[in-house]
């Protein structure tokens, strides 16, 4: 072997062993990608044009599942393959309205209601119905029965009768309006809500209910599955 060196060069370094080896070969990996119920379709937007490797789309191969109980939709790149790609699309309720706990079993003091009510004024798109609701709340106060028995009734008292006790307050601002995302990755809408309360063991506990958000999410979960099921089209999909 004659080697020959450039002009000027006077060392010459030979290395052996591991530093002139290749790169060890080393197995596919699987892909699981987790996301918003936009997430399948994003993903195919961008492979229909440019995909490598396991994430090439091919028809023939595809599952679509969905499951509108689970508010999933996952889809299958190639299920009889060890190393493949799944993307799990959720419909996920937004983050703005999951800590109001509305419709769920969260119980609040007149202290924990106000301060969440206080810390998310930007949800009230009437700034005043925000502030009489507040006002209200933070005014109230509930009577006994041993105080009501000295007093004759008028308008304006709502009564609750638990067990052991019978209690009454002045009239406050007990319904109100936000505006949030119903779910994840959509704009905001409107839903109605009602403060309710009840007096066990002579404390008082408060919660958030609302017709109308459960309506507004039975009626939307529909047509979002439908919208995005229309992209994966020409995929084989399954309905649990």
């Amino acid at each position: 072997m004659q080697i020959v060196l450039p002009e000027g060069c006077t060392e010459l370094t030979i290395r052996e062993g591991a530093a002139v080896a290749p790169l060890p070969l080393k197995e596919p990996k699987s892909i699981a990608i987790d996301g918003d119920i936009h997430t399948i379709t994003n993903y195919v937007a961008i492979r229909r044009v440019s995909a490598q490797g396991i994430q090439v789309l091919n028809p023939n191969t595809i599952i679509v599942e969905a499951d509108k109980n689970a508010r999933t939709i996952v889809m299958k790149q190639d299920p009889e393959a060890h190393y493949s790609v799944t993307v799990t699309a959720k419909l996920q309720a937004s983050e703005e309205l999951k800590q109001f706990g509305i419709n769920q079993d969260t119980r609040y003091d007149r202290k924990q209601l106000l301060r969440l009510l206080k810390f998310n004024r930007l949800f009230f798109e009437d700034k005043q119905q925000y502030n009489e609701v507040i006002s209200g709340l933070s005014a109230i106060r509930f009577k006994t029965q041993q105080e009501l028995t000295q007093e004759q009734d008028g308008k304006g008292k709502r009564v609750n009768n638990d067990e052991s006790n019978t209690v009454a307050h002045d009239g406050f601002k007990d319904k109100f309006t936000l505006s949030v995302p119903l779910f994840k990755g959509f704009d905001p809408v409107k839903i109605e809500v009602e403060i309710c309360w009840e007096v066990l063991n002579s404390a008082i506990s408060f919660w958030l209910e609302s017709v109308g958000l459960k309506e507004a999410t039975d009626g939307a979960i529909d047509g979002i599955f439908e919208t995005e099921l229309a992209n994966v089209k020409d995929f084989v999909i399954i309905h649990k």
